[in-house]
């Protein structure tokens, strides 16, 4: 028998008494036999990388010679094998093998222990059940007063859920490693060549942007290409309350605001102004603190990027509005005109099922002599179709993509509808 033999696995669901029946290759098979040996190891996070090596090892031997005795694996195979389980074992036992898939993007446990995965955006209930042993082990590790602990371990993000929130549950997403810049994105219809010289020239003029959309995920992640599309010796300060971005590098300074207690998270805020970076991100979803941003701001300053949960544009430019009418007490002229001093553009995303998101508007926010705010849309994506309003040179490279234009206006701009 090789690791590739398949396995028929037979688990006991207790809670609804029936037996689940499934065929797993051989190697998930032990990888989940090993997860579960070493989830009930209530030291194993204390040893190092050579002791767990050595008694991973020592296990995968245990469990061939006295269960598998027809396996036939060298010394070499074996050690793979124990490197490739230390490489996804982040001490939820069955939860791993799950996650350690690459299609798997999340996994949920409700509270009768039934698994489901996210694969494709959505949720799919798996035939396996994790015990209540294993489900009192995990949820052991995040002990709070709180119903809800939201914590970051490595590449995942661990949400706990308790009554009187809800029945129990446990929610871990992966942190995705967002490499792509602007230029990868036309490809797929996240936005156009055009759009993307555009947004590379709103970058190298530090121009202020707000980035809108009702998922978290699919904000964090634009958020981060616009990031990577800055110039190498750009010198960057990100404050978020999320934990879905990554840490710092070497010309990033990424500041976690979530556990900060308002006099410090006021001492962190003078702080980063002190830095002098080139850009600074916000993604503050608490309101209070996205407030004690705002407030804070300049209409001088240059070179800012701030995400916000909105279902549209008009939803995110009223957050902004409203944070200087509660913390200013001024007047909603006064609070319009602020939000048109500090910022130059809103774009807004869509969360899309297959490609995680599409740019869907973007706005231009000015002023005149009559109107204290005035905010017109340039970029539309209406029945699978980008309307761009861009200045000609931007729009001129929809070709490079062999698309089709149909120029209406004769000026330096035009609008084109470009096939998604």
């Amino acid at each position: 028998m090789t690791l590739s033999a398949r396995l028929r696995k037979i688990d006991k669901d207790s809670k609804h008494n029936v037996e689940i029946v499934e065929e797993v290759p051989f190697s998930e098979y032990i990888m989940e036999a090993l997860s579960k040996k070493v989830s009930a190891i209530p030291v194993w996070n204390e040893y190092d990388y050579v002791k767990q090596f050595e008694l991973v090892l020592s296990f995968l031997e245990n469990k061939l010679d006295t269960e598998f005795v027809d396996v036939r694996l060298t010394e070499a195979e074996r050690k793979v094998l124990a490197e490739n389980f230390l490489k996804t074992n982040n001490g939820f036992g069955l939860l791993d093998r799950f996650l350690a898939k690459p299609d798997v993007s999340a996994v949920m446990v409700n509270s009768f222990g039934s698994i489901y995965v996210q694969e494709c955006d959505e949720f799919k209930k798996t035939a396996s059940v994790l015990s209540e042993s294993q489900f009192f082990e995990i949820t052991a590790k995040y002990r709070s007063d709180s119903p809800i602990v939201r914590v970051r371990q490595g590449k995942l993000f661990i949400t706990i859920m308790k009554p009187p929130v809800s029945d129990n549950m446990i929610i871990i997403k992966k942190i995705k490693d967002i490499n792509e810049d602007l230029s990868d994105l036309p490809a797929i219809g996240q936005i156009t060549a055009g759009i993307a010289s555009f947004f590379r020239f709103l970058l190298t003029q530090r121009k202020n942007i707000v980035i809108s959309g009702l998922s978290n995920a699919s904000i964090c992640e634009f958020v981060q290409i616009l990031q990577n599309s800055l110039s190498d010796n750009a010198r960057i300060a990100i404050i978020e309350d999320s934990g879905f971005y990554r840490p710092a590098l070497d010309n990033v300074s990424s500041f976690s605001v979530a556990s900060l207690d308002e006099l410090d998270y006021e001492f962190l805020l003078d702080s980063v102004n002190s830095l002098s970076s080139d850009y600074v991100i916000a993604d503050i979803s608490d309101n209070r603190k996205f407030i004690s941003y705002y407030s804070q701001l300049s209409t001088t300053d240059k070179g800012i990027i701030t995400a916000v949960k909105a279902e549209n544009v008009d939803e995110a430019s009223a957050k902004f509005i409203n944070a200087s009418m509660v913390s200013s007490k001024c007047t909603e002229k006064q609070a319009k005109t602020r939000f048109a001093g500090i910022y130059d553009y809103v774009i807004h995303v869509e969360n899309v099922k297959g490609i995680g998101f599409r740019v869907d508007s973007v706005m231009e926010i000015t002023s005149s002599k009559t109107t204290t705010l005035v905010m017109n849309e340039i970029v539309k994506f209406v029945d699978g179709v980008f309307v761009l309003d861009l200045p000609e040179e931007f729009v001129a490279r929809e070709h490079e993509y062999q698309v089709s234009s149909v120029p209406v206006r004769p000026a330096r701009s035009f609008r084109a509808r470009l096939k998604s």
